[in-house]
């Protein structure tokens, strides 16, 4: 079962791309595949933080301080 990847571009500075490029080496991986998990494993932690906070906030603002 393959995923369906959705394409996108992004533009990197100097430092950034250096280090993706070193990444990319260690791990054996051409630079897209890299680029590919580091931004996916960063937006869902990321997305993970703001549902947890929104949650929380949600709970505590409905949970029994009605006067």
């Amino acid at each position: 079962m393959s995923l369906e990847l959705k394409a996108v571009q992004v533009r990197l500075s100097e430092d950034a791309y250096e280090a993706l490029r070193m990444i990319a080496d260690v791990n054996d991986q051409d630079l897209g595949e890299a680029a590919r998990l580091i931004l996916t494993e960063s937006l869902l932690g990321k997305s993970h933080v703001v549902k947890v906070t929104a949650e929380r906030f949600a709970r505590a603002t409905t949970s029994g301080n009605k006067r």
